[in-house]
């Protein structure tokens, strides 16, 4: 738990003050979003969300006030702390110079980064992605099957004599299949060849609409597969992988950023360790 003793008996003020402040305070003209100030430091809600990014591991179970009272504690420590170390010439120190350095430098590349990839991905250019490579890009063949999952060969060469009898296939698998399927009549849904394992998608896309499968061995038994439906997967609605596709294409423009940077850079390798063969 995060040091936060000295929170819970202000916790409440502090809720009151953020829609009130004293005329004092009004004098200093403090920050906007200002949630306290610490030794006339301001301590501001985009402070809490900065120390919430650090934080995410070990508050995220908490509830709202709980999350409040913890980050508010790790901002005014860390206030109190760096305005100590100030007074104790910290600032000077190597160690912190060359830290310092290495924190500015990554402070800098984020924020230019971030700033770089909202002018290059644009709505339109997600629009545009989905309409080229999904509404007009190659559609992955689906099918639906029903399955009967048995425990040897013998029982599956007993199902499939019940079959070529007449039987109907979803009762038999509701009475004989010891998969999770077989409630629904063995009935797994539509999915791609790479949803299940590779002798089941190898004997089941052989299939024509309505053929029965001979048995077919995997890790989890013996199975007789009908098919019962074959097509190419739906185009999904661009809401549904709107995410996925900003994601692709911030990928794509960061290594075009790094890239076309390198080609630019004057790169010297020095006291490099030979890679051994």
């Amino acid at each position: 738990m995060l040091p936060n003793f000295y929170l819970r008996p202000v916790f409440c003020f502090l809720l009151a003050s953020l829609f009130w402040l004293p005329p004092s305070a009004q004098a200093q003209k403090l920050p906007n979003g200002t949630v306290a100030t610490i030794n006339g430091i301001s301590i501001t809600y985009e402070d809490l969300a900065m120390a919430e990014g650090e934080l995410a591991n070990l508050i995220g179970q908490m509830n709202e006030q709980q999350r409040f009272e913890a980050l508010l504690g790790y901002v005014m420590d860390r206030v109190l702390v760096s305005e100590a170390a100030k007074k104790a010439g910290v600032e000077d120190d190597p160690t912190f110079l060359q830290r310092n350095a290495f924190t500015q430098r990554k402070d800098l590349h984020d924020i230019f980064i971030s700033q770089k990839l909202v002018e290059k991905i644009t709505d339109a250019k997600v629009d545009a992605y989905y309409k080229e490579n999904i509404v007009k890009g190659s559609r992955q063949e689906e099918i639906r099957a029903r399955h009967i999952l048995l425990d040897s060969k013998d029982m599956a060469d007993a199902v499939l004599a019940s079959l070529s009898g007449g039987a109907d296939f979803a009762q038999l698998a509701k009475e004989r299949s010891k998969g999770p399927s077989g409630a629904s009549g063995g009935d797994l849904g539509y999915f791609g060849r790479d949803s299940m394992v590779a002798e089941f998608s190898e004997a089941a896309f052989k299939l024509k609409k309505g053929d029965i499968s001979q048995p077919v061995k995997t890790q989890f038994g013996w199975h007789i597969i009908k098919l019962e439906d074959k097509r190419a997967k739906p185009t999904p609605k661009l809401e549904q992988v709107r995410g996925q596709i900003y994601q692709l294409l911030i990928g794509e423009a960061r290594r075009e950023i790094y890239e076309e940077m390198r080609e630019k850079a004057d790169v010297k390798f020095i006291n490099v360790a030979p890679v051994s063969e």
